[in-house]
């Protein structure tokens, strides 16, 4: 980016193309006001070192970043993982202690996915999860955190929510996976899933764990009574 108004004043200009792979991702540009700077004709091998130099940072930061990101996600749907999921889930139990504020979890997971995966196939399963897992980001709060658990299991820590406001959001979940199926390949797959949710005002719950815990048994107790 150069300094405004200061374009008419460049003389000369040396490009370095920056590449990432083997493929050009950018360009090291460099400028001055003295036409005889940079020039055809110049020995070049100190511009192109320095472009290498900067092409190896760049591939050292970018593979960094993607092993940060690889360490806190789910590989298949980009959510959070289990792992950070428990941490978020321990510092908002702590928090909402602390302050006396409101904190509820909802666990779920995708009726019949067994099902799903034998009547079309684990690669339409995998692509059941990352509806799922969309579906869940999009209709979450941004303060909100969204993670799968395990197979198909998620879970959705909602922050500053007592019990009537996650109820109310279950039932917004529930009814859109009733009334929209998901399309893919040719196919149009029913989707529903089951939910349990609990708060920080259930009785005897003494940790974040127990408080997932205690949403767990509710998201059992909801899928036996679709048997029934």
């Amino acid at each position: 980016m150069l300094p405004k108004g200061q374009l008419n004043f460049i003389r000369s200009l040396a490009v370095s193309p920056i590449t990432l792979h083997g493929e050009i991702i950018g360009s090291l540009n460099q400028a001055d006001f003295s036409p005889l700077r940079y020039r055809p004709g110049m020995d070049t091998q100190l511009l192109e070192q320095l472009a290498v130099k900067v092409s190896i940072c760049l591939s050292n930061v970018i593979a960094h970043e993607r092993l940060k990101w690889q360490a806190v996600r789910d590989p298949l749907t980009d959510l959070l993982n289990r792992r950070v999921m428990e941490q978020v889930l321990r510092r908002e139990f702590d928090r909402a202690r602390r302050y006396g504020t409101e904190l509820a979890v909802v666990f779920l997971d995708v009726d019949e996915f067994k099902g799903i995966n034998d009547r079309y196939g684990h690669d339409t399963g995998d692509e059941v999860l990352k509806w799922v897992g969309n579906r869940l980001l999009s209709m979450s709060r941004q303060s909100d955190v969204v993670a799968r658990f395990a197979g198909d299991e998620f879970v959705v820590v909602l922050p500053n929510t007592g019990a009537d406001r996650a109820y109310r959001f279950v039932d917004r979940l529930q009814t859109f996976f009733l009334s929209t199926h998901l399309a893919h390949d040719g196919k149009v797959i029913p989707v529903s899933v089951s939910c349990g949710t609990a708060t920080m005002a259930d009785a005897g719950l003494t940790d974040a764990i127990s408080l997932l815990k205690k949403a767990d048994e509710r998201l059992y107790q909801s899928k036996n009574s679709k048997k029934e």
